[in-house]
């Protein structure tokens, strides 16, 4: 039985993961976590997942930059000390930053343990009683090989998908379209993205154009995207054995 905590930066991609990890790998929505860990303002989301009697905590710190402060005020260093957890992994947007400055700031913010890009670690702590014992950590850094976020991922999974990369093409062209001097913003990489998986959905499901981001999660066939699949292939590992490349403290 294992209890694994997932770290990521807002709603959004709590909500893209969790559906992701359900629909595809077969993990079950809980109610609660064995941790207690809940969400302390508006900005944090909890989600709780089952399989197989392992638990799976999903936590959206509150967006970009506020891993540290998470951490902290949910005592994460000393629950990893404290409690029986078998991994944790971080997921962060790239945004304008490279690989090596992503991974500095994440450990940075952690205490015993490091976290590497792209491959599980195994790290050697010692838990309250003076005992060592072991906890693996992942990296993944979103995009993995561009500059961006969350929704250049997205962008590029809806591309794989036959169903929906003609309109997410046409959007594209749209967004693409309006830079200049209409909208100067849009020629910001990550607000055109935005503005392109948020005028995505909004034309493919019109009536809930109003409502959140979780509800257009749910109308996409993410399982069809072999990009996602690819990316998101550290998942397949939760609640059973890491395929550990790095030993070390």
């Amino acid at each position: 039985m294992m209890t694994e905590l997932i770290l990521v930066e807002g709603m959004s991609d709590v909500q893209l993961i969790s559906y992701y990890l359900q629909n595809v790998y077969g993990w079950k929505h809980e109610k609660s976590n064995k941790l207690g860990i809940a969400s302390l303002d508006v900005h944090e989301h909890i989600e709780s997942l089952s399989k197989n009697d392992n638990q799976l905590i999903l936590c959206g710190v509150g967006g970009n930059g506020k891993f540290a402060h998470f951490v902290e005020k949910h005592r994460v260093n000393s629950i990893i000390v404290e409690q029986d957890i078998s991994s944790l992994v971080v997921v962060t947007d790239r945004d304008e930053s490279s690989y090596a400055e992503v991974r500095c700031i994440i450990n940075k913010s952690l205490g015993q343990i490091s976290v590497k890009g792209g491959k599980w670690k195994n790290n050697v702590i010692e838990d309250s009683f003076g005992q060592s014992k072991n906890i693996n950590t992942y990296l993944l850094v979103i995009p993995p090989n561009e500059k961006g976020a969350l929704e250049r991922v997205i962008i590029d999974a809806l591309n794989d998908i036959p169903e929906e990369t003609n309109l997410i093409q046409e959007v594209v062209q749209f967004i693409e379209s309006l830079k200049g001097e209409l909208v100067p913003e849009l020629n910001q990489i990550n607000k055109a993205n935005k503005a392109t998986v948020g005028t995505f959905f909004s034309v493919r499901d019109p009536k809930n154009a109003m409502r959140s981001f979780g509800i257009f999660i749910s109308k996409v066939d993410w399982s069809k995207s072999e990009s996602l699949k690819e990316l998101f292939l550290p998942f397949k590992y939760l609640g059973e054995e890491k395929p550990i490349e790095d030993y070390g403290k």
